[in-house]
């Protein structure tokens, strides 16, 4: 959604930023909920835009191993606007921009930090501590969020109907052997 970001020139001031505030509100659905999820793979991107915007805005950012990323983006069949996950070397590419870009961010927002890791081990606890930082009270279906019926539209939509698992991150081991490409990337930028 934050893509109209990029139609609207290059001179960006306060009025600027309040259409565009204007526009995101005005495009999304009106269930009449006061809080918006937008998990969008590519928002990493127009945070800067996204906090000025939005002051009241909470980023959440979800750390995962860049090998286990890469692979769940490489096999997700994303459409229009993610043409980078259909190949190896380019989604690991795209990946070391992206972590690039994150730093940059953490260093001048504050940004909410989760380890998928630790999340699947600790759930409770760690969506105890996501709510508190986004000022949402504690409620214990928040651990059955596979159960509350809600429409989800996304690459995840199959994963968020079933109970949060752990192991996910080490898919892509299976098929090491036909991702030398993208691993070979993520390596060198790893040690860089």
């Amino acid at each position: 959604m934050w893509d109209c970001i990029s139609g609207m020139g290059e001179n960006f001031g306060l009025s600027e930023l309040k259409e565009l505030r204007s526009a995101y509100l005005k495009a999304l659905p009106s269930n009449g909920k006061r809080y918006v999820l937008d998990k969008m793979p590519l928002n990493f991107r127009w945070i800067g835009f996204i906090l000025s915007a939005m002051p009241e805005a909470k980023i959440i950012y979800l750390n995962r191993d860049a090998r286990a990323t890469c692979f769940s983006n490489y096999t997700a069949n994303f459409e229009r606007g993610h043409e980078y996950s259909f190949d190896q070397e380019s989604i690991a590419h795209f990946y070391n921009l992206h972590k690039d870009l994150m730093r940059f961010w953490a260093e001048r927002f504050p940004i909410y930090q989760i380890d998928y890791e630790f999340l699947t081990e600790n759930q409770e606890s760690e969506t105890r501590r996501m709510l508190e930082y986004v000022g949402l009270p504690w409620r214990s279906r928040c651990l059955d969020f596979h159960k509350n019926g809600l429409t989800v539209a996304s690459a995840s939509a199959s994963q968020v109907k079933r109970p949060m698992y752990r192991g996910s991150s080490e898919a892509w081991r299976k098929f090491s052997g036909h991702l030398s490409p993208m691993l070979k990337i993520l390596e060198l930028n790893n040690r860089s």
